[in-house]
């Protein structure tokens, strides 16, 4: 069975996804684990990919959006070379999958969080294990 594209999932499966102070190869380890274990966006496709010259001056980040209405059983663990900084919004379950699946595969530290209505935002930082 295919996927769902996350833009076909109910709003509450959906998770943004922001990854910032981190390296290229970084945010691309991170994006690509969580590609393998959640559909993404289909207007993400592509996504992690910083601009092809970014401007030193200005920080460069990555988005994407995913789809969290199904949960891998097994995951496994990777790699990073530095700390990277994760921002994830979306429902409270769709949130808390997310992070479960980011904490089986990386060193996880809660870094801040703030709960609205129906949507919770949370910061990590992820270091390799």
């Amino acid at each position: 069975m295919k996927p769902t594209a996350a833009s076909q999932a109910p709003p509450e499966q959906r998770v943004q996804v922001v990854l910032s102070a981190c390296s290229a190869a970084d945010a691309e380890t991170v994006l690509a684990a969580l590609c393998r274990y959640f559909s993404v966006d289909a207007g993400d496709e592509g996504t992690g990919h910083g601009p092809a010259s970014p401007d030193p001056a200005r920080p460069t980040v990555w988005t994407a959006r995913f789809d969290t209405s199904r949960v891998p059983e097994e995951v496994s663990r990777s790699a990073l070379g530095d700390t990277v900084t994760v921002d994830a919004q979306g429902g409270p379950v769709a949130v808390a999958r997310l992070r479960d699946v980011l904490h089986r595969t990386f060193e996880v530290e809660d870094a801040g969080t703030a709960s609205g209505d129906q949507e919770v935002d949370l910061q990590m930082r992820l270091r390799g294990r």
